[in-house]
């Protein structure tokens, strides 16, 4: 029976540290996605990719005459280029060639981050040569939906670790264990994943997982606490234990019994 329970807390114990470390990367990428974190980097991204694909900028620099003609009579000035529409208004045009760049893609920007893609995660990926849409919200929520479940399933193998251990106040010192463990390989995992050479997709690996330190830090230091305060535990138990049964409070019990029987 005692094997039994050693190797049913083994597996737990295994699955629950691949489910933490599981938790770890979609929260990584959950919030590494947030708009206001993701658009600086995306930006750069993305104006690269436009000017690799059409020349973006050499394309406005050709018309800038037009627009600013245009612009005289007219509050904006509106163009497509390669199934991309910009809507770019005369008050940037005003500001120079630049500017309307900045402008083109930062609109390009909004436009891959809030767009409704019809699809679900993995045809989504299929369908574009480009994966815009795992820089998307449709994508941080994704993640945002796997990172609750492997919170649930965590919780649930806690619950079984609590069952299968000897002495219950150990589940911290595993748990707290486990967690920083599980943190640890965030710390490589931008190189690791640097190594995939896929087209464009190794351009956006430095945007998923910009928040990936933020986040080893949260479960190392979570970790470190739940470990302390299990080791505080283990060392209370053990010397209220000892205490407990100490050779002096015998002797006293025993002296009492006498007394009484007297």
């Amino acid at each position: 029976m005692g094997f039994l329970k050693g190797g049913g807390l083994f597996i737990v114990s295994t699955l629950l540290l691949i489910s933490l470390l599981l938790g770890n990367i979609f929260l990584t990428l959950n919030l590494s996605l947030k708009y206001d974190i993701l658009e600086p980097e995306l930006t750069s991204v993305v104006k690269d990719v436009v000017e690799e694909e059409f020349g973006l900028s050499s394309i406005i620099d050709e018309q800038y005459p037009f627009m600013e003609f245009y612009c005289q009579n007219h509050s904006d000035f509106v163009f497509s280029e390669s199934g991309y529409t910009f809507e770019i208004p005369c008050d940037v045009i005003a500001k120079g060639s630049d500017a309307v760049v900045e402008k083109g893609v930062s609109d390009l920007v909004n436009d891959i981050y809030y767009d409704n893609y019809d699809c679900n995660f993995w045809n989504c990926i299929d369908k574009s040569e480009i994966p815009y849409f795992l820089v998307s919200e449709k994508a941080k929520d994704y993640w945002k939906s796997k990172f609750y479940i492997t919170l649930f399933v965590s919780f649930i193998l806690i619950v079984l670790t609590f069952l299968l251990v000897e002495q219950k106040y150990n589940l911290l010192t595993l748990t707290g264990g486990l967690l920083i463990v599980s943190s640890l390989p965030l710390i490589k995992l931008e190189k690791i994943l640097s190594l995939i050479n896929y087209k464009y997709v190794s351009d956006f690996i430095a945007i998923f997982f910009s928040k990936s330190y933020s986040v080893f830090l949260v479960s190392f230091i979570l970790g470190i606490i739940v470990l302390g305060i299990g080791i505080g535990l283990k060392f209370y138990m053990s010397d209220s234990f000892k205490k407990k049964f100490s050779r002096k409070e015998v002797k006293d019990i025993v002296k009492e019994e006498v007394s009484k029987k007297k």
